[in-house]
């Protein structure tokens, strides 16, 4: 059954290893060739030091030739932990029974039995300490060949860093298998040879390299955007590994490109929209000017007033046509709203943000939210004096509150404020500010006490925030 080297996606994710058929014969047919070596250096070894020990014996020393037998002791316990301790007992009475005819007084026979003692001693340590080893070695290594991540060992080289070993998700991630990779130089499967300085001097910095972003490529030529992670390990080596991300950056282009035409889209209509309620307006006026009819004058007031909130409503949609279309980033809260408070007129009404060093993952709009809710309260509130910004980490993530000294908002309206055109003048603020905060997963609610102030409060959840 020859598989030619034919991946077996199916069995390899149960456990079964990317070799061929012939392949993994010659791997078993190396460890038993391994092992055999290892059992004649172990005989031979264990012969040389009893004929050692033996010779002493006959010349009367009886001393230090016995420390020889240390060595078979650690390389049977160290190569064959399993049966380590067997063999440490069988030479200690192999010892024993060559040692004790030639003892002479009880003296000579305590130290006997002593050394005997500890050679088994030392055989049941080595033996632990080698199978722990052995353990973690196996833990280890089935992380690596079986990690859906391409996993590579780069060694530094002469001729610049190489690939000491890699996996078989990073061999068929540079469209290649693992043999053929070793001692191939890194930075000919990158697309821009710079990266890998940038990338080593993180890990001279850091030790540790996160979510580092950069493009390789493939044997046949194609290229293939990666997220590389990595951390430095004994003798300059350093551990990569890589996640694929080609599919998802095709996706984010895509959407950005839709998203652009329809931001397209909708600036052209909003154009015509606006040229056509100005003409209606235009038409409306004329006619209150030409009607003195008091029914038909009402009818134009009741087409005039449809016409200015449809005209409201394209203005307010004009400020909002880039929602999402930018990736969402970390943002200073801080400095967003003393941003957006140095542009807002706000006679007689003080903001004071107290959330100096809070991050949080958000659209880029997040102005927008702050702009909507200080200017709420200063439109709505009526008394307010002042506005304040605090926060609060919780259990399940972080609150951001907005509080005002206002006449606050009525129990009955609290989630209705948030609806699409519910709002004085039929304003779309606070139904936007919701959506803003809902592409990274955060809500807004109002919990102020009404004729006390209003309350909005902002939760972030856990992984959207940072304190810097």
């Amino acid at each position: 059954m020859p598989w030619s080297g034919i991946p077996c996606p199916a069995l390899w994710r149960t456990g079964c290893v990317p070799y061929s058929y012939s392949g993994a014969g010659s791997l078993i047919s190396g460890r038993r060739r391994s092992g055999d070596t290892r059992l004649l250096l172990l005989a031979t070894s264990t012969l040389i030091v009893f004929a050692a020990n033996a010779g002493g014996l006959f010349a009367g020393i009886t001393v230090v030739l016995p420390h020889l037998l240390y060595l078979p002791i650690v390389l049977a316990a160290y190569w064959f932990p399993r049966r380590g301790i067997v063999f440490s007992f069988a030479l200690a009475l192999g010892y024993l029974a060559m040692t004790l005819p030639f003892a002479g007084d009880v003296g000579l026979v305590v130290s006997a039995l002593s050394r005997a003692v500890v050679f088994v001693a030392v055989g049941a340590v080595v033996s632990s300490l080698s199978l722990r080893l052995r353990d973690q070695e196996e833990r280890y290594r089935g992380i690596f060949d079986n990690s859906e991540a391409g996993t590579f060992l780069v060694a530094p080289g002469e001729a610049g860093p190489r690939i000491e070993e890699v996996n078989y998700m990073g061999a068929t991630l540079l469209g290649s298998t693992t043999k053929d990779l070793i001692g191939e130089p890194v930075t000919g499967f990158l697309d821009d040879p710079g990266a890998w300085e940038a990338f080593k001097s993180e890990i001279n910095r850091n030790d540790t390299v996160y979510e580092f972003e950069t493009t390789l490529r493939r044997t046949d030529g194609a290229a293939v955007q990666v997220l590389v992670s990595g951390g430095r390990l004994p003798g300059g080596r350093i551990i990569v590994t890589l996640v694929d991300i080609t599919a998802r950056k095709n996706a984010e282009d895509a959407l950005r490109q839709t998203n652009a035409k329809l931001n397209m889209l909708g600036r052209l209509t909003r154009n015509d929209l606006a040229a056509a309620i100005s003409g209606l307006l235009g038409r409306i006026a004329g006619g209150m000017r030409e009607f003195d009819d008091p029914a038909v004058r009402r009818h134009l007031e009741s087409l005039e007033e449809d016409a200015r909130l449809v005209q409201r409503r394209a203005e307010i949609s004009r400020d909002y046509q880039d929602l999402g279309l930018r990736p969402p980033d970390w943002q200073p809260v801080q400095k967003v709203i003393r941003e957006v408070t140095s542009s807002l007129l706000l006679p007689g009404i003080s903001v004071r943000p107290w959330v100096e060093r809070l991050e949080v993952f958000a659209d880029p709009m997040l102005d927008r939210v702050f702009s909507n809710l200080i200017e709420n309260a200063a439109r709505h509130g009526k008394t307010v004096s002042q506005v304040v910004v605090t926060y609060r980490i919780l259990d399940d993530g972080l609150s951001i509150c907005v509080e005002d000294d206002g006449v606050g908002v009525p129990g009955a309206e609290k989630e209705k404020i948030f609806m699409y055109g519910v709002g004085i003048n039929g304003g779309l603020g606070l139904f936007l500010v919701r959506e803003i905060l809902a592409i990274t997963n955060m809500t807004i609610r109002e919990t102020g006490t009404p004729g006390k102030g209003a309350r909005f409060v902002i939760h972030v959840p856990p992984g959207g925030y940072r304190i810097v």
